[in-house]
């Protein structure tokens, strides 16, 4: 391409992870010159989805501690079963036959950012699958994987009144918390002095819920800490916006995720809005240096040498200069312990049909209890062929946990394996192949703000299911850009023609 040097643009923006893709999305139809770049040479950023090869590159640069505030990964190895002969039933398929999440997110029905799609007219470039039954593993006081047993966790009140496991009074009281919890934000008085107390106080003390009916409802709350520490301020909405999302696209599930690779899809499909609307995309370039002018554009200096000026510039913390970076929230940093396994099993038990004639759900959603209720579960998401990100007869598992010491790595290993025992099938399913890795995430102030002309957008959360506000807060972004209306936030008009033969370059 055409040397970019001494270029002038309205808009740089750096990476493409997901929210630097979404604001090149909002800016599409602005009329603005936008260059968008990436120090990486794939899209996606921290979000993105690789294939086999892709991996291992991936793997080998991110194998250390990191050196800068440049990469939120480390730790990262691969490990692949013996293999003999040509691709086939119980072995790996080729490379391109994957596309691995490295932030597979799934995404509540009721997410803000699935209308924001339809109406930036890109949802007809993208297609999501039900995410359908929720499950928990638990395993004997003894930790012996081999006696895991696995159980669906009620849904709704239809799942409660079907669930033959618990009696009347449980069903009551269940029933309770649930008619609270779908209207929760107008029974302040209900529980207001549990905000800050653990979730499984309020179940116990207000609703009168024993300690081991606790479990199901702690797991639909998508809670990465342990049942102590996770308070009901945080599982209170999250157990609601899930609740509330049933039924919205289908009967029997509450959440979708995006075909052929997570996040990383909806990025891409983004990325090309911008590209149709005239934005220009370069790979394998990054931000090196800033000068700001107080009466002119900043400079901006590309990793290759290249000098280009902008009146903005915008990017998560990792792909902005460090002496342009957000100023950080006093809390810590949080470390996720993350493995991608490819099992030679579809593992057809854990995606039922959402309900009597429903969907086949493509995604499900399995939490490892721990022994030791004061540890942290390990969530694991189970994704079938159906998703796009492996080959027919095999099936995707992406494992978590908070735990980001040494033994992070085997309490993950532990999980897939009790997870893999307790499905009951005839073979043992066997991991073919995995990848471990750690990723920091750091928080970050609500204003996309740094300076005058910085915009510092939030990186996404640990969070298990997509945070609605990271789409606000691009849209606090959009709006200093353009000094728009919010009512008018990817609101767009159907372009003559399609974008489907558009591909970026």
């Amino acid at each position: 391409m055409e040397s970019l040097n001494d270029t002038q643009w309205d808009v740089v923006i750096s990476g493409t992870g997901l929210p630097q893709s979404l604001l090149a999305l909002a800016l599409s139809r602005s009329g603005k010159k936008i260059l968008h770049v990436d120090r990486n040479d794939y899209y996606g950023g921290d979000e993105a989805a690789l294939s086999l090869s892709e991996a291992d590159e991936w793997a080998k640069k991110h194998a250390s501690e990191p050196t800068d505030t440049t990469s939120t990964f480390s730790h990262a190895s691969i490990a692949q079963a013996p293999t003999d002969g040509e691709p086939g039933k119980g072995k790996l398929g080729h490379s391109r036959g994957y596309s691995l999440a490295l932030a597979p997110q799934l995404l509540h029905s009721k997410s803000s950012l699935l209308p924001a799609l339809v109406s930036s007219k890109t949802n007809d470039q993208l297609e999501f699958q039900a995410v359908g039954s929720w499950f928990l593993v638990n395993t004997p006081p003894d930790g012996s994987a081999s006696q895991a047993k696995l159980t669906r966790v009620p849904g709704g009140r239809e799942d409660v009144f079907q669930d033959a496991t618990l009696d009347l009074k449980a069903k009551r009281s269940l029933m309770k918390f649930l008619r609270f919890v779908v209207n929760y934000e107008e029974q302040g008085d209900t529980w207001e002095e549990y905000r800050d107390k653990p979730f499984s106080s309020l179940l116990e003390d207000k609703f009168g819920l024993v300690p081991a009916s606790h479990p199901p409802i702690l797991a639909l709350a998508l809670s990465t800490k342990s049942s102590t520490d996770t308070p009901s301020k945080f599982a209170v909405p999250r157990v609601a916006k899930y609740l509330t999302s049933i039924g919205v696209f289908g009967p029997g599930f509450g959440a979708v995720l995006p075909k052929w690779g997570g996040l990383a899809e909806i990025g891409q499909v983004a990325c090309r809005a911008c590209a149709v609307g005239g934005g220009v995309y370069v790979l394998g370039k990054g931000i090196s240096e800033v000068q700001q002018n107080d009466d002119s554009d900043m400079k901006i200096y590309l990793t290759d040498g290249e000098v280009v000026s902008s009146k903005w510039l915008a990017g998560v913390p990792q792909d902005l200069t460090h002496s342009l970076s957000a100023i950080q929230s006093p809390e810590p940093d949080v470390w996720m312990t993350k493995s991608i396994s490819i099992v030679s099993s579809p593992l057809a038990s854990l995606f039922p049909p959402t309900s009597e004639g429903g969907v086949t759900p493509a995604g499900a959603v399995i939490v490892v209890q721990p022994v030791d209720t004061a540890e942290p579960p390990v969530h694991v998401f189970a994704h079938s062929s159906e998703s796009g990100e492996c080959p027919k007869d095999q099936c995707i598992l992406y494992a978590s946990s908070a735990r980001a010491d040494a033994q992070g790595f085997g309490v993950l290993n532990h999980a897939v394996e009790a997870l893999l025992q307790s499905v009951g099938e005839s073979t043992e399913p066997q991991v073919l192949w995995s990848m471990h890795y750690r990723q920091r995430y750091t928080s970050t102030h609500d204003a996309p703000s740094t300076s005058d002309s910085v915009i510092t957008l939030q990186s996404l959360s640990p969070d298990l299911a997509f945070d609605d506000g990271t789409l606000g807060n691009v849209r606090l972004a959009w709006q200093r850009i353009t000094d728009g209306d919010q009512e008018a936030f990817l609101k767009f008009e159907a372009r003559e023609g399609t974008m489907e033969d558009d591909e970026l370059t």
